[in-house]
């Protein structure tokens, strides 16, 4: 440690030869209009010696004050902090400012990847549990009879892969736009699909899925819109009550998914996008990790398409995914 302090006085001292070039060269000067005008050398000898003590004593206090910033300097870097330093001159009291503002953006941009590593580790774990449920029904159920019905076994297996489905969307988030291919598709298609992967929710609830979707094609991404609804969907499912039904329907250029559930308070409602946030009905449901909706206006936002939520408490709610008129064929 002395010894790098001592090889990085010795390099400040060397970087300062232009002021003892500087020095040398105004005595030398001097000293040849004295010969050149017959002035006494004496002249120049007192010249260098009242002027060699007052360069030293300079030289060495800047080099005091270089070393000492630059070691204040290397702190402020490695330490993640503000540089506290008394400025000598513009240039410096430029650099420390610029310095500073840096550090200050460093300082917010680190604290934000630290909050998201948090959120996303929380994410994680709340997700591990929530697969895990569907897993224990399923052990408590084979614990409990010699033969397990085939419509409990795919609702939890059908459970279990909605939430890892989630987890790797969640995962893809970051660098998405690599995973998107944009082609003519068939609304009704994609319905159909999702109505027979989660028919088992719908015969359990005895709820009956009302599909009213014209010939219409969209251009957008089949796979990405397909989650979109397959979330939507879920959460239909999941708030509608026992033996009513779920309108799928066409209207105004606009997929919607009515159901008769217990509905979304007001309060709740502005926030039912935001990350996590699961509100009153999130709270009486513990399957509830308030991801779905956010994952899917994410989404959403990235396919051109706009997301809407309208909803009454005790008066059902409609998911609504407007499509912009550009990409509708008829």
């Amino acid at each position: 440690m002395i010894n790098s302090s001592v090889k990085h006085i010795i390099k400040i001292i060397l970087a300062k030869w232009p002021l003892f070039i500087l020095y040398l060269s105004s005595t030398t000067f001097l000293g040849f209009l004295c010969l050149l005008y017959n002035i006494k050398l004496i002249l120049i000898a007192d010249l260098i010696r009242f002027t060699l003590i007052p360069f030293l004593l300079f030289l060495f206090y800047r080099i005091y004050h270089e070393e000492k910033f630059l070691r204040n300097l290397r702190k402020a870097s490695f330490q993640g902090r503000i540089l506290e330093a008394v400025p000598h001159g513009l240039v410096e009291k430029a650099f420390i400012n610029s310095f500073n503002q840096l550090q200050q953006q460093r300082i917010e941009y680190e604290n934000e990847v630290q909050k998201e590593f948090k959120q996303h580790r929380d994410y994680l774990v709340m997700w591990s549990h929530e697969v895990k449920t569907p897993l224990t029904a399923l052990s408590l159920m084979a614990e409990n009879a010699n033969e397990v019905a085939s419509i409990d076994v795919q609702q939890q297996i059908a459970l279990a892969y909605h939430q890892l489905n989630l987890i790797l969307t969640y995962e893809r988030l970051a660098d998405f736009n690599h995973d998107l291919v944009f082609k003519w598709i068939s609304v009704s298609d994609i319905i159909e699909v999702l109505i027979k992967r989660y028919a088992v929710f719908f015969i359990r609830k005895e709820i009956t899925p009302n599909i009213k979707i014209a010939a219409v094609k969209v251009l957008t991404d089949p796979k990405w819109l397909s989650f979109i609804l397959e979330q939507l969907l879920m959460n239909a499912l999941k708030y509608s009550k026992k033996g009513t039904s779920i309108e799928i329907e066409w209207q105004d250029n606009a997929i919607k998914i009515v159901d008769n559930g217990i509905g979304i308070d007001a309060s709740d409602l502005p926030r039912v996008f935001e990350p996590g946030f699961t509100g009153q009905n999130g709270r009486h449901h513990d399957s509830a990790t308030g991801m779905g909706l956010y994952i899917a206006q994410r989404i959403s936002k990235l396919l051109d398409l706009k997301l809407t939520i309208e909803s009454e408490i005790s008066n059902g709610t409609s998911a609504i995914i407007l499509i912009p008129k550009t990409k509708i064929k008829y």
